[in-house]
């Protein structure tokens, strides 16, 4: 299935015409992070799943509108659907409550193909083991699994280690519990320590990839996505990772199960 570029005008046009003192910066989230769903979506696509999917963070329902518009079985999960009930109404999207640290996920063992895990491992903040547990609990076997989180080692997280700043500033990440209604990020990973986890967790990684999105909107993002040019790629923004469900996960045990590592 081809990507249908027009499906990324039709949320932009209803973003448009819904901002409001709640969702002013649902529009700008869009904008900025349009090319990062694009890739994802042509991921997706590409993989061509003709089961279920589950979509793990919904919120702000972007890239759930945007699967369901290609005519995917798409479920989404979100610890506050309330949040995007003006999208989630417009689309038809459902998205379903579940704290994914705290709560087994709202469905049956081996329900979903394919499940998009984008950008929500660097939030994780309480029991990351269990989290993944319950993803490959509900994946068929065989079913894959699409992650995509921050580079620890990407240029950004680089120059503010060097320049004595936190790559994730514990403040501004916990504040967003209020502000958002979700934590930020509370670290972020090397591409080895995701694939760990995801092996540990009775996933096999059919392929590791680095990614960064050019973006010119200001001078400092367009001599950033210049530098990102002229680097090797494992020093891009972003992991992206497709793993495939192997084994069952009832329990993960990091001594037992987690490889041995050097670094």
């Amino acid at each position: 299935m081809k990507m249908d570029l027009h499906s990324f005008q039709i949320v932009e046009e209803f973003l448009s015409r819904n901002v409001n003192g709640i969702e002013s910066w649902q529009l700008d989230y869009f904008t900025d992070h349009k090319k990062r769903f694009q890739a994802d979506l042509e991921l997706v696509l590409e993989q061509n799943p003709k089961g279920p999917i589950l979509e793990i963070g919904s919120a702000p329902g972007h890239m759930t509108a945007l699967l369901a518009m290609h005519n995917l079985d798409i479920t989404g999960v979100d610890l506050a659907p309330e949040r995007v009930a003006s999208i989630s109404n417009e689309f038809k999207l459902n998205i379903q409550a579940c704290d994914i640290e705290l709560a087994p996920l709202p469905f049956s063992d081996n329900s979903f193909e394919y499940i998009v895990f984008s950008e929500v491992f660097e939030h994780l903040r309480i029991d990351l083991p269990f989290t993944l547990s319950q993803l490959n609990r509900v994946l068929v076997p065989g079913g894959k699994l699409l992650l995509t989180t921050p580079n620890v080692y990407s240029l950004p997280s680089i120059a503010r280690f060097l320049t004595g700043r936190s790559i994730a500033d514990p403040i501004i990440e916990f504040g967003k519990l209020r502000g958002l209604g979700h934590m930020g990020h509370v670290r972020e990973y090397s591409s080895k320590e995701v694939g760990r986890c995801l092996e540990a967790s009775g996933f096999v990684l059919n392929s590791t990839n680095y990614r960064y999105h050019k973006n010119n909107r200001s001078k400092k993002k367009a001599l950033l996505s210049l530098a990102y040019r002229m680097v090797p790629s494992k020093f891009h923004r972003e992991v992206v990772i497709v793993a495939e469900k192997v084994a069952s996960a009832d329990k993960f045990d990091p001594i037992v199960n987690l490889p041995t590592a050097n670094n």
